[in-house]
């Protein structure tokens, strides 16, 4: 694709002007020159940070990255911090956790050996399975 403005190579962009979106073929350079025109619009969605201002909302995931110094003070206040800790329990959570783990990891390979046939494979992870089941259960193995 080549810009509409300049000829050079370029993407497709959403631009939001007047309460309507239209699609710009546009370079980098085309497209940074418009926006600072119109204000800063994300790439991919064409929301300005005045609008997130007004609604309190991003556009899009890439907002969040274009927007990433205006954005990182907010976050920080409202979820306490940057980093994703994942949904992990803490350590604390429960005995079980682990075992739930490997029973998944088991079943998983159970699932292959009977896709493929195997089984005597079957049947070995099948025990094992049962007794992952017992001991998530707290009974003896």
């Amino acid at each position: 694709m080549k810009c509409t403005q300049c000829g050079r190579p370029a993407s497709k962009y959403q631009i939001a002007a007047g309460g309507k979106t239209r699609e710009a073929v546009l370079c980098p350079a085309c497209y940074a020159a418009l926006t600072a025109r119109e204000g800063r619009r994300c790439p991919a969605c064409g929301m300005t940070l005045e609008e997130y201002r007004r609604t309190g909302l991003v556009g899009c995931a890439e907002c969040y990255r274009f927007f990433r110094r205006e954005l990182l003070p907010a976050v920080k206040e409202i979820q306490g911090g940057t980093a994703h800790t994942g949904k992990t329990p803490a350590a604390d959570a429960g005995e079980n956790y682990e075992l739930l783990l490997e029973r998944a990891r088991v079943r998983a390979r159970l699932e292959e050996a009977l896709k493929k046939g195997d089984e005597a494979e079957a049947e070995r992870l099948g025990e094992q399975v049962r007794a992952l089941n017992k001991a998530i259960r707290g009974e003896r193995i």
